[in-house]
């Protein structure tokens, strides 16, 4: 049996993306199981979804601790150690990012470290960011596990018309244009004990995860949570038609459009989720929203 955790934000399709790629392994021949995992957290905050894949009936219904394979459907998450905890010696990471450098300086022994620009193809072919039906493709190519054919045939029981053909796209570009890079690790480990596999009569081990709501920082004294990172667009001011009316800071949900020295309106990108309010409630038109570029 092999496990699959997915790591995304509310959104971007995350949910969905485990259930199509459940989907093509029965439809491949497989047996397969998936659920989700999120509390109350608001549309951009962190997500997990958990699927397992097998010859046999799968009868396992705890989260994946220990996956075999991860796969990152936001880009601002690849760099933060804390979502590769529990990876497994020699397994495969798919990622969205341009940076596959900033995975590899994390050391985390990987067999197969899958890596493709999912902003750029969804933007261009949905035109939005929900990169899931992309990084399905990537997933395909990179592991070999689930044919192209099962994943599309998977899609049409979530999308249809224009909508499906442009998810078709997605995933086909993903499937094509994702960079595999292999790596020698240096120890392929055994498949480890879970909490559930400890003999009877023996305690199992204690599980902690960093896996929470946005808001666990209530744990350090109710700390501001720095939600910059959940934007992927960008608001950016053409100061020739701007009147100065102050609407995009009226209207702005978290209220981090500031007056600055020069008069103008600027976002402060700590806290700017990218939500486009602004640019749509400019009667002058001088707020576009682009794309954010991740360092």
């Amino acid at each position: 049996m092999g496990e699959i955790r997915l790591h995304g934000r509310g959104g971007q399709g995350t949910v969905i993306a485990a259930e199509m790629l459940a989907n093509a392994f029965v439809l491949g021949g497989k047996y397969a199981s998936v659920f989700p995992s999120f509390g109350v957290e608001r549309r951009g905050s962190a997500v997990m979804a958990f699927a397992r894949y097998g010859e046999e009936p799968i009868r396992e219904r705890t989260r994946v601790y220990r996956p075999d394979i991860l796969l990152m459907l936001d880009q601002s998450l690849t760099e933060n150690r804390t979502h590769y905890d529990g990876f497994k010696a020699g397994g495969t990471i798919v990622a969205n990012t341009k940076h596959p450098e900033a995975i590899e300086d994390l050391k985390l022994n990987q067999q197969i470290l899958a890596t493709v620009d999912g902003v750029s193809i969804a933007l261009e072919e949905t035109g939005t960011a929900i990169t899931n039906t992309c990084m399905l493709g990537a997933f395909a190519k990179a592991t070999g596990l689930v044919r192209l054919d099962d994943l599309k045939e998977a899609l049409t029981l979530y999308f249809q018309g224009k909508i499906l053909s442009k998810n078709i796209r997605s995933l086909e570009r993903g499937f094509a244009e994702v960079h595999v890079a292999r790596f020698t690790p240096e120890k392929v480990a055994a498949r480890e004990e879970g909490p559930h596999d400890a003999p009877v009569g023996i305690k199992p081990p204690v599980i902690t995860t960093p896996y929470a709501a946005a808001w666990d920082d209530a744990n350090k004294k109710l700390l501001t949570v720095h939600t910059g990172d959940w934007r992927y667009r960008r608001p950016e001011l053409d100061k020739a038609p701007c009147r100065l009316c102050g609407w995009c800071s009226v209207y702005c949900p978290v209220g981090c459009m500031k007056a600055g020295e020069d008069g103008y309106y600027h976002p402060d990108l700590n806290y700017c989720k990218g939500c486009g309010v602004c640019a749509n409630m400019c009667p002058a038109h001088a707020i576009k929203m682009t794309a954010e570029e991740v360092i």
